[in-house]
């Protein structure tokens, strides 16, 4: 009797992971079809114009949503009310930076000598009401463990946004397809996932209500804040440094790597969060699960990454065209900075849901030092200084989440970092192979040429675990067996 439960929330773990999957799939199909398109429509420039006004909305977003999700998600007894504040708040504080973005536009538009910029901006910020919404209503959908719904409206909101923007591109409105796939992504979403969920949610002024979010939402939202404002930054710098064009190349890299990323995290810190905060107050039982869920997820999202670092110089050209050599070397660094960095970004996930997500936000100033530090400190070199510093960003962010207090958690740094170990050599051994291999066979068409090295690297790294990681191997597909002698 007592395997009934553990099967069925194997069974209902694996449908999560599945539905997670079919969306990280489903959305980078979708955003790198369209960059196929985008790139042979527009120029270098577009892309760098339009880098620097989304991640300006980025930075905004962060104030209507990242202070309310996690504080709601988290908050042992949660009321409507609260909900209701949460967005009421929002919006709010929504209404302000959209005011504001009128006057930044002006500003930017003649700091950049950019003139679009000064329609751009307002345009785009209306995305931030939106994002808000679905932020708090995600954060519904995480306490009622509904994470099929929010891959579902994510996916089809990526469907509906990309397709319109993509007619608003073939007419010929080339910048403003790039900043309404972003509006047109978010507003999709989140009325989908508010149709999904079923809880209509109405706003609500009660800072009451608001206050009782307390130290966790003011924490969470200093972290997010952090990351976003460390992207703008480095969009300006790379911009001082080199120009628009040059930030043109560095936002099409990120369009290859960022949605994978994105998806992942995403995914894998709603899941984790969820089996990590109910095992806070054992902390060896979150322990256990916090070294079970980094290691598995290590040996599952390393190899994709460092994969895409190793058909980066075949991947590229096939996506974007001729015209972005500077492109490929920076997508190498940001996948192989993917690699070190997502996997152990559980580890603050799980500090997190011991009440201690300080932790992510020191590692995220220390990170931002770093980007900083070598993106001046190797200038000489060109623009591949710019993949170089997010390596050394995201290592030292990898790098501390690795070293941070025993203590804190009852997990070890030698325990973290056997975590972490495996799948960072076995993933390298395979990178290697298939990079050599690239290197040493550039004939035949593109797309065949990445078929067969993405073939070439899953068996490999198959290989590779069946010797040196059986355990490992083990766990990872055990679940799919109980799940199947449960039925």
């Amino acid at each position: 009797m007592s395997q009934k439960p553990e099967a069925k929330r194997a069974s209902r773990l694996i449908g999560w992971i599945g539905w997670a999957g079919l969306d990280a799939i489903g959305r980078l199909a979708l955003l790198t079809g369209s960059t196929i398109i985008f790139s042979r429509l527009l120029t270098p420039r577009d892309f760098g114009i339009t880098a620097l006004v989304l991640t300006i909305v980025a930075v905004a977003a962060v104030f209507v949503g990242t202070p309310f999700e996690e504080a709601l998600a988290q908050r042992r007894h949660l009321r409507l009310m609260h909900l209701r504040a949460a967005l009421g708040a929002s919006w709010m504080i929504g209404a302000v930076l959209l005011g504001l973005s009128f006057a930044g536009g002006q500003v930017l538009a003649e700091r950049y000598g950019e003139p679009e910029v000064r329609h751009l901006l307002p345009v785009a910020m209306a995305s931030i009401f939106f994002s808000g919404h679905s932020d708090i209503v995600t954060a519904l959908a995480r306490r009622l463990r509904k994470f099929n719904d929010v891959a579902y409206a994510t996916l089809l909101g990526h469907v509906i946004g990309i397709a319109l923007a993509l007619v608003l591109a073939f007419l010929g409105y080339g910048l403003w397809a790039l900043i309404g796939q972003r509006l047109l992504v978010v507003v999709a979403r989140a009325a989908i996932l508010q149709w999904r969920i079923g809880h209509l949610i109405l706003p609500s002024l009660s800072f009451s209500h608001v206050g009782e979010l307390g130290r966790f939402a003011g924490i969470s939202f200093m972290a997010r804040l952090t990351d976003n404002l460390t992207y703008l930054a480095f969009n300006n710098l790379v911009q001082l440094l080199y120009g628009v064009s040059v930030l043109g190349h560095v936002n099409m890299a990120m369009r290859l790597i960022e949605p994978i990323r994105g998806a992942i995290v995403a995914t894998g810190h709603n899941l984790a969060f969820s089996f990590f905060a109910r095992a806070n107050k054992d902390q060896g039982r979150l322990r256990q699960l916090a070294d079970q869920v980094v290691s598995q997820s290590a040996l599952v999202t390393v190899p994709v990454f460092v994969g895409m670092a190793a058909v980066a110089p075949v991947l590229l050209p096939l996506v974007a065209g001729p015209g972005w050599d500077d492109a490929i070397g920076i997508t190498v660094c940001l996948s192989l900075a993917s690699a070190i960095a997502v996997p152990a970004g559980l580890i603050y996930t799980a500090f997190s849901a011991n009440a201690r997500p300080e932790m992510s936000l020191l590692s995220l100033v220390v990170s931002f030092a770093a980007v900083v530090t070598v993106l001046f400190g190797v200038a000489g070199l060109g623009p591949i200084s710019v993949g170089l510093s997010r390596i050394a960003g995201d290592a030292v962010r990898a790098a501390f989440a690795i070293g941070l207090p025993a203590a804190a958690l009852d997990w070890s740094r030698r325990q973290r970092l056997k975590a972490l170990a495996p799948a960072w050599m076995l993933a390298s051994v395979m990178g290697v192979i298939v990079a050599a291999t690239a290197a040493l066979l550039p004939i035949g068409p593109l797309a065949v040429r990445l078929v067969a090295l993405v073939g070439l690297g899953i068996a490999v790294y198959a290989a590779l675990l069946s010797v040196f990681g059986r355990a490992m191997f083990a766990m990872l597909a055990s679940y799919l067996p109980r799940s199947k002698v449960a039925r």
